[in-house]
């Protein structure tokens, strides 16, 4: 396999995705009306069933995942695994947000069907965070990082969901991260004070 596929699905690999939505987001900065989505899927419960019925399963139905999707998307789509059970899909030259909404719906509705494999029925779903490039971006790190960020909303909200992103999510995980990061450097300089008060039951 070279440099810019992965050896599991055959799928782009990271590098590959990157340069395309490198690529996708030049041509918004010179063509305001290029509006392009980026879709980060994250599989819920694969740890389960990796754990529980192997690698190989596991391999397996990371494979039949992708092809399921795929029956999703043009062949002008960006479809790539970005390594374990994280994939990624560039949408170029959308009309609007709704469009990058039918397709997740779309996804999540594919991936209801259980998967036989070598003998098992396995059941899974997807949460989806979805970017759409009207927010103005630079570079495409960032937009891959909100889809990332969005992702991680619809995961906790539950299995099968998705997230369109929006601004404030980016702030409020720079606040968790920063309290988190004070709180780590006050505990390694002894800063917690602990006061025992009496309670008084009436």
């Amino acid at each position: 396999m070279n440099a810019f596929h992965d050896s599991l699905t055959n799928l782009p690999n990271r590098a590959l995705f990157m340069d395309r939505l490198g690529h996708a987001v030049e041509r918004t900065k010179h063509h305001h009306t290029h509006l392009f989505a980026v879709l980060f899927i994250d599989i819920d419960r694969f740890k389960i069933v990796n754990d529980g019925l192997g690698h190989t399963i596991g391999d397996q139905l990371l494979i039949a995942i992708a092809q399921r999707l795929q029956t999703c998307l043009y062949s002008s789509d960006t479809f790539a695994r970005l390594g374990g059970d994280e994939f990624t899909i560039l949408l170029e030259d959308i009309a609007d947000n709704s469009e990058a909404i039918a397709i997740a719906n779309h996804m999540q509705q594919v991936l209801l069907q259980p998967f036989n494999l070598s003998g098992y029925e396995v059941f899974t779903s997807a949460s989806i965070g979805i970017v759409i490039s009207s927010s103005g971006y630079e570079e495409a790190e960032s937009v891959l990082r909100d889809a990332d960020t969005a992702m991680y909303r619809a995961k906790a909200r539950g299995k099968a969901q998705y997230v369109v992103f929006e601004p404030d999510m980016y702030a409020g995980a720079i606040t968790r991260l920063q309290s988190e990061s004070d709180m780590r450097k006050a505990l390694e300089r002894n800063e917690f004070r602990f006061v025992l008060a009496n309670q008084l039951c009436l």
